[in-house]
């Protein structure tokens, strides 16, 4: 009997001994979720954490400043124009075909997606992976998908999503996801319509803020809060539209001498090469609008290598839209905010939180580029990342 109970002992103290060593990390998005937001819509939750762990002054997204673009930077450490998604729709010539969001097809082929997102990172290292929800998770990305994934469904319960990531925090720690993701999208939406001002947007980020604390809540009943790594961040920010303020193309240009690839917060058009010349010195002459040919794209905003990226690449001044014609009175979008502008804009900046054990309270740097969000989480698992563009900027934050 002696001997039973000291074995039983003894594997009671491996397993607290491996739990104490398995990492666990869960990386939230709250799409849309602006940097100044935590302290603009008051989030006591939020401004609790940054105070006690690490906060990023103004993340900075890749260009164009879209969702799926940089949720997949975020994950890779790559810019868009290097894996690939260059847009929230794009066409891609070899393939012959659309990519889209929602419940488009093309979201969920692993063909489109280019780079190793964090969970295959994690799981090629022997760790595993959960996603509720994010871009990528659906497709079989090299063949593979994350060792649990729900399909994105936006009318699910924002509480349902928290529950089940405890439900994955919840288990013993041979059976435990190491990395996690986890993501909102009511903030982008609210903004959205009514602008990154309005306080239906201050309730939605409000709302985020009351869940987050209740996961942190759930973390701590389990005995995990002092052992688990959170990144709170988002994909982009927000900024103000006026729904009036429109650069039509068909003022300057002929219709037929191009065809649409996007239209927007950022445009992307087609054209054949001899027409291009007269197309840009046409735009030109348009005001709060910069036209580019894929290969004169500003180097700085780094989307010109990628055969995805169209012919011409428009970038409006924040707050307007490119579109093909003015909307007639009484007709045309409504809403209030939009994304997508040039990443250097401040309201396109993203909030980044921190918080865990090796993550000092009070650390803070400014404005810092998303690419680097990869290494970090690659730190914090204990695992070599895979060849991005990031660097250990963000490792700064961590105990030396």
């Amino acid at each position: 009997m002696r001997r039973l109970f000291f074995s039983l002992i003894m594997g009671a103290c491996t397993l607290m001994a491996a739990d104490a060593e398995q990492p666990l990390v869960i990386l939230v998005s709250i799409d849309g979720g602006r940097w100044d937001y935590p302290e603009k819509h008051d989030a006591p939750f939020l401004q609790k954490i940054a105070g006690d762990g690490a906060r990023v002054e103004r993340l900075t997204p890749s260009f164009p400043t879209k969702t799926f673009p940089n949720h997949y930077t975020l994950v890779t450490g790559l810019r868009p124009e290097s894996h690939g998604i260059i847009n929230n729709k794009f066409y891609d010539e070899e393939f012959d075909a659309w990519f889209g969001i929602g419940n488009h097809p093309a979201a969920r082929e692993g063909r489109w997606w280019g780079g190793e997102p964090i969970w295959l990172t994690a799981q090629r290292q022997g760790l595993r992976s959960a996603c509720m929800f994010w871009p990528g998770a659906e497709a079989d990305i090299l063949g593979q998908y994350p060792d649990e994934w729900r399909r994105y469904d936006g009318k699910m319960r924002e509480s349902d999503r928290v529950a089940q990531v405890l439900e994955w925090t919840g288990r013993p720690a041979e059976k435990r996801p190491h990395m996690i993701t986890l993501y909102f999208e009511a903030v982008d939406s609210k903004g959205h319509r009514f602008g990154p001002d309005a306080v239906e947007t201050k309730l939605a980020f409000h709302h985020i803020d009351d869940v987050l604390e209740d996961l942190a809540d759930g973390l701590r009943k389990q005995g995990l809060w002092d052992k688990a790594h959170l990144i709170f961040t988002a994909d982009h920010g927000m900024t103000f539209k006026d729904p009036t303020q429109v650069v039509a193309l068909a003022d300057y240009i002929d219709p037929e001498s191009f065809a649409i690839v996007t239209l927007g917060a950022t445009g992307g058009l087609s054209a054949e090469p001899e027409r291009i010349p007269e197309i840009l010195a046409a735009l030109a002459k348009a005001p709060h609008l910069r036209a580019f040919e894929r290969s004169a794209v500003p180097t700085r905003l780094h989307f010109s290598a990628n055969e995805r990226i169209p012919d011409i690449v428009l970038i409006p001044d924040a707050g307007w839209r490119v579109m093909l014609h003015s909307p007639t009175a009484g007709m045309g979008s409504k809403d209030r905010g939009d994304h997508g502008y040039d990443n250097r804009e401040p309201d396109m900046g993203a909030l980044f939180i921190a918080h865990g054990p090796k993550i000092p309270a009070g650390q803070a740097l400014s404005v810092t580029d998303n690419i680097h969000v990869y290494n970090l989480l690659c730190a914090l698992l204990g695992i070599e990342p895979a060849p991005n563009e990031g660097d250990d900027t963000l490792l700064q934050i961590l105990a030396p």
